[in-house]
């Protein structure tokens, strides 16, 4: 297997590689569970935002309208009290999309459904190379 994650693309002349400190992703993981066991996952090399959450949020959409198109007479979005979820961006595309939406409770983890996915897939190995991950 080769291992490029030390390369970059440059002008002409310029060095091919990169700084070791310079290389530290962060994968966030935005889930999406229903009660029929689908799973919407979206990884980005970013963190979580109001406008990470309005794209993510659009795009949900569009999947649901294609899969079903009255999801919304059945479906609540279950969302908890993060900044990003209860800013007045995110809160406005709630309200636009027509997207129904509760927010849980204070540390109200062991009724999240998602939670309980991110401690499963968090049990695995999920960085072998023990590839920093962290923020400086």
């Amino acid at each position: 297997m080769c291992d490029f994650r030390r390369m970059k693309w440059q002008a002409p002349a310029a060095t091919n590689s990169v700084a070791k400190l310079q290389m530290q992703p962060r994968i966030t993981m935005i889930v999406g569970l229903d009660s029929r066991g689908q799973v919407y996952v979206s990884l980005l090399q970013s963190n979580s935002n109001v406008k990470v959450m309005e794209i993510f949020f659009h795009s949900l959409v569009r999947v649901l309208d294609k899969e079903r198109k009255g999801w919304r007479e059945d479906t609540i979005i279950l969302v908890d009290n993060a900044r990003y979820h209860s800013a007045d961006g995110t809160q406005k595309v709630f309200k636009a999309l027509r997207i129904p939406v509760m927010f849980t409770g204070p540390h109200s983890y062991d009724a999240a459904p998602c939670e309980l996915f991110f401690a499963a897939f968090k049990k695995e190995d999920i960085n072998p190379r023990r590839v920093s991950t962290g923020k400086k």
